[in-house]
């Protein structure tokens, strides 16, 4: 078995995640869904058919109830590391740069919220 390379843990999210390649021109921007999974605190592997060339910088919606059964949409950017195109499923390699709607949550109890 290969050595464990990664600093976080992961985790086997399959939450549905709502995202959309950043451009200057909003008119012409596009949105997407894809599956998280294998998620942690750096990054995710997002299982979609709409690929990304590495390098580019996504923005991701991620929405789940919190312990007050408030519903909360946090927003992370992350930047493509790698994809997946010739396996299945599809995707790619995302490490997160950027958290907004968090305000004083820490992202990785929000994790364990989403996947409740």
């Amino acid at each position: 078995m290969p050595e464990e390379k990664r600093k976080f843990k992961r985790i086997a999210s399959n939450v549905h995640v709502g995202f959309n390649k950043q451009q200057v021109d909003r008119e012409t921007e596009e949105y997407f869904q894809g599956v998280a999974e294998d998620c942690g605190l750096s990054g995710m592997f997002l299982a979609t058919e709409h690929l990304m060339p590495k390098g580019s910088v996504v923005s991701l919606n991620f929405q789940f109830i919190d312990e007050d059964g408030e519903q909360v949409m946090i927003q992370a950017q992350a930047v493509v590391r790698w994809t997946q195109r010739f396996r299945k499923p599809k995707g790619m390699g995302l490490e997160f740069f950027e958290f907004n709607g968090l305000e004083d949550r820490n992202f990785e109890d929000c994790l364990q919220r989403m996947l409740e």
